[in-house]
């Protein structure tokens, strides 16, 4: 299964790259949404303030997803309300059954709370697929948290 997962997780990476930085200082994030072993939509985070990867594969879906479809997304999905809603609510409310993520939020305001609500709602959550590589997409952003998590502490 890990194959599969490193396959589509593979294409979230790809499409977290199109934002071309245009997203800062937010971090480039891609998703996939995969159903039957296919991809079915793609989104990535295109501009700061804008709608997230998350939101936007579901917005290309177009569509309720299939009782068996899985979400890929390079980076833990966001919990809290900002510019824009709760990621974690609007995987909570699509009916997404599964969850795969590249890597945990390193903003020590969300960092595994999203992994903690989608798996409390009762998806099934992976962790950890290709981390290295999702985390290599945003090094600036990751050093930026790793000091408001100094500051925190």
């Amino acid at each position: 299964m890990n194959d599969k997962h490193e396959q589509f997780m593979r294409i979230a990476i790809e499409e977290a790259k199109k934002s071309d930085h245009q997203q800062r200082p937010n971090p480039m994030v891609g998703a996939v949404i995969v159903e039957d072993n296919q991809v079915a939509s793609t989104g990535y985070h295109k501009k700061a303030g804008e709608a997230h990867a998350e939101i936007n594969a579901l917005r290309d879906l177009g569509r309720r997803p299939q009782d068996n479809a899985t979400l890929y997304v390079t980076l833990e999905p966001c919990s809290t309300q900002g510019q824009t809603g709760a990621c974690t609510d609007a995987i909570l409310q699509s009916g997404l059954s599964a969850v795969v993520v590249g890597a945990i939020d390193p903003n020590p305001d969300h960092q595994g709370r999203g992994i903690e609500i989608l798996s409390q709602a009762g998806l099934s959550v992976t962790v950890g697929i290709l981390a290295d590589e999702c985390e290599a997409l945003n090094p600036e952003f990751n050093e930026m948290m790793r000091q408001k998590g100094k500051d925190h502490g």
